[in-house]
C-alpha cells in the first residue's frame, strides 16, 4: 500500500533526478581532487622513494603528473611533463651509476664497476634487501671470478659499492627536488592573471 502511493505519487523520480543533478553537478569536482590525490600521493612516493629504492620514485612522480594532465587538462603544461620525463631517465641513470662510481673511488676494477651495475640490476627483483646488497655483491664475485682479485681488495670494492648507494640517494634526492621544482613553476606560471584591457569609452560628438 505505501510502496503504491509511493510509486503514484511520484516523490521517488523526483528523488532520482535531485541525485542525478546533484552527481552531475559535482562530478567534475570529485574527478579534479581525484587527479590531485593521485598527484599528491606520486609526490610522497617519490621522496620516500629516495630513502627506499625499492620505490622507484623518479617513474612514480612522472607518471603521478602525466595522469594529473590526462585527467585536468589545465595546471601542468605538456612542456612540464616532457621535463619531467626526461629527468626520470636521469634519476634511473644515477641510480645505476653512482654505485659503480663509488666501486671505482675505492680502487674497484672496471669488472667490479660492472658487478655493482649487474648487481644492482639483478637486486630490483629481489625486494629492499636485494637492492641494498645486490651492488655490493656483485662487485666482489666480479672482482674475485673475472678481475683475480684478493678477497681483502674485492671485500673493499664491496665497501664502494655500498658508499654508492649513499651517492645514488643524495643524487636521487636532488633530482626529486628539480621534478618537484618543475611542477610547481609550471603551474605558478600557468596560474598568473592575465592583466585585464581597460574599456574603450566612446564619446559622442555634441551638435
Amino acid at each position: 500500500m505505501a510502496m503504491d502511493w509511493l510509486l503514484g505519487s511520484g516523490v521517488w523520480t523526483d528523488w532520482f533526478f535531485l541525485m542525478v543533478d546533484w552527481f552531475r553537478a559535482m562530478g567534475p569536482y570529485v574527478w579534479i581532487a581525484i587527479a590531485w590525490g593521485i598527484l599528491l600521493m606520486a609526490i610522497f612516493l617519490g621522496l620516500v622513494g629516495v630513502v627506499v629504492p625499492v620505490i622507484p620514485g623518479g617513474i612514480v612522480l612522472f607518471f603521478g603528473g602525466l595522469v594529473h594532465k590526462v585527467m585536468v587538462s589545465e595546471g601542468f603544461s605538456w612542456w612540464a611533463i616532457g621535463i619531467l620525463g626526461g629527468l626520470m631517465v636521469l634519476d634511473r641513470v644515477v641510480d645505476l651509476f653512482a654505485t659503480a662510481l663509488g666501486t671505482k673511488w675505492f680502487g674497484g676494477t672496471t669488472w667490479g664497476m660492472i658487478g655493482a651495475l649487474v648487481g644492482g640490476v639483478v637486486g630490483l627483483f629481489l625486494g629492499i634487501v636485494g637492492i641494498l646488497i645486490g651492488p655490493i655483491i656483485g662487485a666482489v664475485v666480479f672482482e674475485l671470478i673475472w678481475a683475480k682479485r684478493h678477497p681483502r681488495d674485492a671485500a673493499k670494492s664491496g665497501v664502494g659499492a655500498g658508499l654508492g648507494l649513499g651517492l645514488s640517494a643524495a643524487g636521487r634526492l636532488v633530482v626529486y627536488f628539480m621534478m618537484l621544482g618543475t611542477l610547481i613553476v609550471d603551474y605558478s606560471m600557468d596560474d598568473e592573471v592575465e592583466p585585464v584591457e581597460e574599456p574603450i569609452e566612446i564619446v559622442g560628438e555634441v551638435v
